[in-house]
């Protein structure tokens, strides 16, 4: 820091130039001292106050826009504890509520296959990096057919989705019992709502349903998710409320707890 003074060199005889120099010095003195003792302390406090509101601004911006353009390459879970890096093509999703009974609880290993759908595996590596997700309710499941799910509890995050779908893959494997594959709207129109297929569904196939990944353990999981509200939990609801609509009006639905990146050799 610079005091910048204005000089006063009017009045006074040399004696009184001389004293008037001399204090001027002396008072340069004792301020550049008091700066240096307390004031750039002082500033490089505030400042780093500043710059750590700044970074958890950031963090919290970053969380969202990474949910878009995700640029991560290793994650963090709740606890704030690394987890596999989003290169593997292993997820754990952990389901709770099965049969619709609380605590009850089970993995379910998928393998992506970037060779069946590549954009499709490349989406859904975003969105288990970002922790999309966490406590996503099944909010879709017909017997004999598919189990649906994909719309994330929080309204905002799910806004960040919904404006970015990905372009279609072509159909290179079929709709089997056990495959995953994004619900769509027409083409070109998938964000982030999945299917796991619960029985084989080759009839999809010719209508550009595109899987890209397969159960490898736990399909029997899947197969007890609750079914007892079936469809009836309104898409347009749970884009606008989130989870707050569907516990207050679908208590017992079976969601996904947790969705981390695996080893192969994890795999149970």
């Amino acid at each position: 820091m610079r005091v910048k003074g204005k000089r006063n060199d009017e009045g006074g005889g040399g004696g009184g130039g001389a004293r008037h120099i001399f204090l001027l010095c002396a008072l340069s003195f004792v301020v550049v001292v008091l700066i240096k003792s307390f004031g750039a302390g002082s500033w490089h406090s505030k400042a780093a106050n500043h710059e750590e509101h700044n970074v958890n601004i950031s963090a919290g911006s970053f969380t969202k826009d990474s949910q878009v353009k995700s640029s991560l390459h290793v994650t963090t879970d709740n606890n704030n504890e690394n987890v596999r890096d989003r290169d593997s093509n292993f997820v754990e999703f952990v389901f709770s509520n099965l049969e619709g009974k609380s605590q009850q609880e089970g993995s379910v290993f998928v393998e992506l296959v970037p060779e069946w759908a590549p954009l499709g595996v490349k989406r859904i590596k975003e969105l288990t990096a970002t922790s999309f997700w966490d406590n996503c309710r099944v909010f879709r499941v017909i017997h004999n057919f598919m189990v649906q799910l994909g719309i994330n509890g929080d309204p905002q995050v799910q806004k960040l989705w919904v404006g970015k779908p990905i372009r279609d893959d072509p159909v290179k494997t079929s709709n089997a019992r056990g495959t995953v594959t994004f619900a769509m709207a027409g083409p070109n129109t998938r964000t982030s709502q999945i299917f796991f297929n619960k029985v084989d569904n080759k009839y999809l196939d010719g209508q550009g349903f595109a899987p890209f990944g397969k159960v490898v353990s736990g399909m029997d999981v899947v197969d007890r998710i609750n079914e007892e509200y079936v469809e009836k939990p309104n898409q347009g609801k749970i884009q606008n409320r989130g989870n707050a609509y569907l516990l207050q009006e679908f208590p017992r639905l079976s969601f996904i707890k947790s969705a981390r990146f695996v080893e192969s050799t994890d795999v149970k």
